[in-house]
């Protein structure tokens, strides 16, 4: 009884680590460098402003336990994102939640008009996020109060990125936009020629973003102009990751491309046998993905040579994330997997009850998904 309840306080111990409201700097991502992103809280889709979901943590290397589980009342189509000891995320039930990493229950859910599927972003206690009700909304993270929303011309998918006051995101309305932090002001708004699925990439002065166009827009954050767009044989909706001087996405067409950030050349593209909608994970010596065709790729990110691939018994749409030589991403087939980066074996997969079609977050060597089965996952 005594190694339970000392098993027990352990766990709670290290998931209140993840609070860390003594600390402001953990508040935002403005200009915080990649490295020190890494380390801290995921606070939003693909852990940093640069998307490349590579984060520096001791995680589990042998199979995890399960030690929360909270259940929402309709599928969960985002990605967890985490900061205050506190889980948030999105779901088909309209509501967006928080919840406690340590206890697993709900704090408090706030109901928008329709489904969420726009992963959230947390930055100095605000989160945001969209709506399928065409409402971009921006909620106190402490208690879901709203404080405002704006409404675009369709649909919002795209999960936000915050950078010096600003929050960009895109719209089903063909529409890129930049509005402010605080009010919710409309900054600046770029036109595409289709939906946009994707999510923005940012690092210096650029805003990169996918559109069902075909086209990979480099956009100059401060205004919205365009510095060069990259196009693409079908829809993009990965989201690009930013790394190496490079720009990395994937794209219906089944490839995965790599363009030089300065001017948008092309690098290398890689092809699957399927549509790329997983959004890459980046360093300097891997990129991992998913494609439908129901593989893990990892390629060389500077040459775009195949390491190794790996097969699961469904497609991929999750976006994987990479620590310590581990790579995590989920799969249709109701499995998170982790695969080791040098060899691509499996290390170990954990099975839920429905599609992981979301992308894993990690907290001090926690792991933390969604799933279509209703439920949010903490495992240790």
């Amino acid at each position: 009884m005594k190694k339970n309840l000392l098993f027990i306080a352990l766990i709670a111990l290290v998931l209140g680590a993840c609070n860390n409201s003594e600390q402001p700097k953990t508040e935002t991502n403005e200009e915080m460098p990649m490295a020190e992103v890494s380390h801290k809280p995921w606070f939003k889709f693909r852990g940093n402003t640069a998307n490349t979901a590579k984060f520096q943590e001791n995680m589990p290397t042998t199979q995890p336990v399960e030690v929360v589980k909270f259940k929402a009342e309709g599928r969960i189509s985002t990605s967890p994102s985490l900061q205050h000891g506190m889980a948030f995320f999105g779901s088909a039930d309209k509501n967006m939640y928080a919840v406690s990493t340590e206890s697993g229950q709900k704090l408090w859910n706030f109901a928008t008009g329709d489904e969420i599927k726009s992963n959230p972003t947390i930055v100095k206690s605000v989160i945001y996020f969209g709506s399928n009700d065409k409402n971009f909304y921006a909620l106190q993270a402490d208690s879901g109060k709203l404080m405002w929303k704006f409404t675009t011309g369709d649909m919002i998918i795209s999960s936000p990125n915050v950078v010096d006051g600003i929050v960009y995101f895109g719209s089903y309305d063909d529409y890129v936009y930049a509005l402010n932090a605080q009010t919710g002001d409309l900054v600046w708004k770029y036109k595409t020629n289709d939906d946009i699925y994707s999510s923005p990439a940012i690092e210096g002065d650029h805003i990169l973003i996918g559109s069902f166009d075909g086209n990979m827009y480099c956009l100059n954050k401060k205004d919205g102009a365009l510095v060069w767009k990259f196009q693409a044989e079908a829809a993009v909706a990965s989201s690009a990751a930013i790394a190496n001087d490079k720009v990395y996405f994937g794209s219906d067409d089944h490839y995965m491309y790599c363009l030089n950030k300065a001017d948008g050349k092309l690098v290398w593209k890689y092809q699957s046998a399927q549509m790329v909608n997983s959004s890459p994970a980046v360093d300097a010596e891997n990129l991992v993905f998913g494609s439908y065709d129901y593989h893990i790729y990892n390629l060389d990110p500077m040459t775009g040579k195949l390491k190794w691939a790996y097969q699961t018994e469904g497609p991929i749409h999750s976006s994987a994330a990479i620590s310590n030589n581990i790579a995590y991403i989920g799969s249709d087939d109701y499995n998170l997997y982790a695969i080791d980066l040098k060899e691509g074996k499996l290390v170990w997969k954990h099975t839920v009850g429905d599609r992981v079609h979301t992308s894993p977050g990690s907290c001090m060597g926690m792991i933390y998904f969604c799933s279509f089965d209703d439920h949010f996952y903490v495992l240790k």
